[in-house]
């Protein structure tokens, strides 16, 4: 029997793997395939999803739109092929089109789910308005069946409004839905309960036929920097607060005071960090990718590296 095959994008930052961990926390989920691909040398996210329940297969070499090859052939025949799988998640990198996959949700082993964009709540205004990566948010936004406007939890009523307006104005046939922390645990049944509407489904993937859109190379620079063994999360997040206003995204691991691994971000200008989920492996050494777009992001990234190679 086809399975549903659903796909995942948002910008740097937007909540994907909070929403895919929320699909696998779910009883409901059955047994899911995810597929993880992430912007920069490391794949970062994978070792973020929540391995209970799951198969999780890593896409290397940057943007899944931009390389539409023998890599993603196999992974996704491979999928197709198997018959003990019940839910099929695609999450590209945050700053990929997925449209670009649309045509694989109608591949033979697989039925259509629906794509859904991450739009977060306290940032997305923002970023339609950056000259360098509206381009990319609006594609993103525009190809979507279904829209989660993230992070509402953290976000005023204006900035949830706010986002969804522009999201609206963006795809006026897209559905749109605020994802709240108490949301997350339904977010499961409402993918699988997503029902395919023809009219919505020939239109995204007629856009997949466009091409890839914006450069997506030119507009955003990546580097991943070594940690130093002794560096410790709270020194690690003091440096990447310099950076918070000019990197796009920043992500990694390093151990703690206890000789605990966490993982540790920069996202919408905020830096958090977190224990690995249970059962994730080890990571095999301390280090961060940091992300950052337009004409000066080679000098950001020389920055911010140099900061953290600095670190006591």
């Amino acid at each position: 029997m086809a399975v549903p095959l659903t796909l995942i994008g948002g910008y740097l930052g937007a909540g994907k793997t909070t929403v895919i961990n929320g699909v696998l926390s779910s009883p409901h989920s059955g047994r899911t395939a995810v597929v993880v691909n992430d912007f920069g040398e490391l794949n970062i996210d994978a070792a973020l999803i929540a391995a209970t329940g799951a198969d999780t297969m890593e896409l290397t070499n940057g943007c899944i739109c931009c390389q539409i090859t023998d890599d993603v052939q196999r992974t996704m025949s491979g999928l197709a092929a198997r018959a003990d799988i019940d839910h099929v998640i695609c999450e590209v990198s945050g700053i990929s089109d997925p449209s670009q996959l649309g045509t694989w949700r109608t591949f033979p082993g697989f039925r259509p789910g629906p794509i859904v964009i991450c739009a977060d709540a306290l940032a997305t205004p923002q970023r339609l308005n950056d000259e360098f990566i509206a381009d990319v948010v609006q594609q993103q936004i525009a190809s979507a069946d279904l829209v989660f406007v993230t992070k509402a939890d953290l976000a005023t009523d204006d900035q949830i409004q706010a986002t969804a307006d522009a999201c609206a104005q963006i795809d006026r046939t897209a559905e749109i839905e605020i994802l709240t922390k108490s949301y997350l645990a339904s977010v499961s049944d409402r993918l699988l309960r997503w029902s395919v509407d023809n009219d919505r489904l020939d239109r995204s993937e007629e856009g997949a036929l466009l091409g890839s859109g914006p450069a997506h190379s030119e507009i955003h620079r990546t580097v991943t920097v070594p940690l130093p063994g002794e560096a410790d999360v709270q020194a690690v997040g003091t440096a990447l607060e310099q950076f918070a206003g000019r990197l796009s995204r920043a992500k990694g691991f390093v151990r703690d005071a206890n000789d605990r691994w966490k993982h540790i971000h920069l996202a919408s200008g905020t830096v958090s960090s977190g224990s690995l989920p249970a059962r994730s492996a080890a990571p095999s050494q301390p280090e961060i990718v940091l992300i950052a777009a337009g004409a000066n992001a080679k000098h950001i990234l020389a920055a911010a590296e140099e900061r953290l190679r600095d670190l006591p």
